[in-house]
């Protein structure tokens, strides 16, 4: 099973996110997502990309319109008459977390952010 993780290569996972891919898919491969960001043309040569190497992709730092178009094309991937899987890519999943935690800045303003823990694929 091939897992692409798609991510800007400015962040980094917690130590829960990567045991969640760890312990769900055993390995992963990283998709950096350049600083500046994509044109719409070249997210579109990325989902053409994902949509035919992949069989999992794995948000941890959300692009719209490619988070949509595979979640699109991956409802597409079942054959509906016969439940066969037609296509590479089967599922798409986002890290999700409920859980934040109050930050005090130097000037004395607060700020919510997200946990380190209490992550989930969904």
């Amino acid at each position: 099973m091939k897992v692409y993780l798609i991510k800007n290569e400015q962040h980094n996972l917690f130590d829960e996110q990567v045991q969640l891919l760890q312990n769900r898919f055993g390995s992963y491969e990283e998709y950096l997502v350049p600083a500046e960001g994509w044109t719409l043309d070249e997210m579109k040569q990325h989902v053409d990309f994902l949509y035919q190497n992949a069989d999992i992709v794995v948000f941890a730092s959300p692009i719209p319109y490619i988070l949509m178009r595979l979640s699109e094309l991956a409802a597409q991937c079942i054959d509906w008459n016969t439940g066969v899987k037609a296509y590479a890519l089967e599922r798409v999943y986002v890290f999700h977390n409920d859980n934040r935690e109050k930050k005090e800045l130097p000037n004395g303003r607060i700020i919510q952010t997200v946990a380190s823990t209490g992550w989930q694929l969904v």
